[in-house]
């Protein structure tokens, strides 16, 4: 009895946060219409409006009334026997990859790239051809510098370079449904960038060859297919140029010491991912590095990155205990209904999470594993929630929605035909 009352509870949890995630729109529209009146009200409704506090807000309230439902020591237990060194990692790379030298790196090299598409000469005069090196390049990248610091940098990019002032409302949306989905599909040429394939690979043995066989063509197809896509509904607009400043016109890193330095501290903390004690100790070293280089280390984004992983520490305790309705249904699939299950499932919780609860169960098929793992990541930018960097992209966005406030579905509809382009490749197997 009392085990089904903490799953009903973490299941209703967790479907309030989802309603409170979608419903933040209009909470942010009413914290602005109470500024005068109530300042401390409004900043209170503020706060609540802010989808990576949201999570962490359930989270902390589903471990409250868990208390009396269990015990403190059951919930302690649970709580123990999670593992937020992605959290921590997801943090610190945000702030690795905000760095001047670390942008200027993927600046220079997206750059170039972009000079070189066999484009009309009016074409390579707009942003077309950045935008699409962007939304190509930094997702691939991900598969060796991680999700979390791939979209960080594709983020910033974009937010400085394509945007400009006044951005149209199709243009905000479709880009950045654009950047999640691809980022998701473009970690999984390895064994180590992408979550959802991180918490399987050792427990069925892919390796980053396998990974390049059976998932690498059809992410680099897809990454390439999307990218034009979303410079095509916005050709118009994009047509125009905002113009450089003098630093966007370097075309040489400015300090490559440095940027050897940074690269060398985000390598540590990816082979350090699953060490406690290594991210404590590369943090240690880290934050003095900051400090000292901190007048040529350019904006960096420390709150940005506690808060999303302050997100990702609740979606994981929100997901803790949703393996009595998940793994059945998974056990209930197979073939073309899984890949589509996983698909939609990614959606409403984590992907990582949902592979790591398919890594549980007995008996599954190599094309079942190969399934679940495809509908996982094509889904994975469907939602905020689908993949554990999004928030990361969506924090260097968050204020261009400030006049209308984020709407959850606006992000759903841009991203359909970006998965189902993503979806359509990977069913090939």
């Amino acid at each position: 009895m009392e085990s089904a009352s903490q799953e009903r509870l973490a299941a209703l949890c967790l479907l309030l946060t989802l309603i409170h995630t979608f419903a933040a729109g209009r909470i942010d529209e009413l914290s602005r219409r109470f500024a005068n009146p109530h300042p401390r009200l409004s900043a209170l409704l503020h706060l609540l409006s802010e989808i990576e506090f949201i999570f962490g807000f359930w989270a902390l309230a589903f471990l409250a009334l868990r208390i009396p439902i269990t015990s403190y020591d059951s919930t302690r237990t649970l709580v123990g026997g999670l593992h937020f060194s992605e959290s921590v990692f997801v943090a610190v790379a945000m702030i690795l990859a905000s760095t001047r030298p670390i942008l200027e790196a993927a600046r220079v090299a997206i750059e170039g790239f972009s000079r070189q598409l066999p484009l009309s000469t009016s074409l390579k005069a707009s942003r077309i051809p950045l935008l699409f090196s962007i939304l190509f390049l930094a997702p691939l990248s991900g598969s060796w510098i991680t999700e979390p610091a791939a979209m960080t940098v594709g983020a910033l990019l974009i937010h400085k370079r394509i945007f400009g002032n006044s951005p149209s409302r199709r243009l905000l949306y479709s880009v950045l449904a654009g950047l999640l989905v691809n980022v998701s599909i473009g970690g999984v040429l390895t064994a180590f960038a992408a979550p959802p394939v991180l918490v399987v690979a050792h427990t069925w043995n892919w390796d980053t060859p396998f990974m390049m066989q059976h998932y690498g063509w059809k992410a680099t197809v897809a990454v390439l297919l999307n990218s034009a896509w979303t410079c095509w509904i916005n050709r118009h607009e994009l047509l125009t140029w905002t113009g450089l400043d003098a630093d966007q016109r370097r075309t040489n890193l400015t300090n490559p010491i440095l940027f050897l330095i940074n690269a060398s501290f985000l390598i540590f903390f990816v082979m350090a991912l699953h060490s406690p004690m290594g991210l404590a100790w590369g943090i240690a070293l880290l934050v003095p590095h900051l400090w000292l280089t901190r007048e040529e280390q350019g904006e960096l984004r420390p709150s940005q990155g506690i808060l999303v992983g302050f997100f990702l520490a609740g979606l994981m305790v929100l997901t803790a205990e949703q393996d009595w309705w998940l793994s059945p249904l998974i056990q209930s699939l197979s073939g073309g209904a899984l890949f589509i299950g996983a698909t939609v499932l990614t959606a409403i919780t984590d992907n990582a999470a949902l592979t790591s609860l398919a890594s549980q169960v007995e008996g599954l098929s190599v094309s079942s594993r190969y399934l679940v793992v495809a509908g996982a990541v094509t889904g994975g930018g469907l939602t905020l929630i689908a993949n554990a960097p999004n928030p990361a992209g969506f924090a260097i966005f968050k204020h261009r929605f400030q006049k209308d406030g984020f709407q959850a579905v606006s992000l759903f509809q841009y991203a359909l035909i970006p998965t189902l382009i993503a979806g359509g490749l990977f069913w090939i197997h």
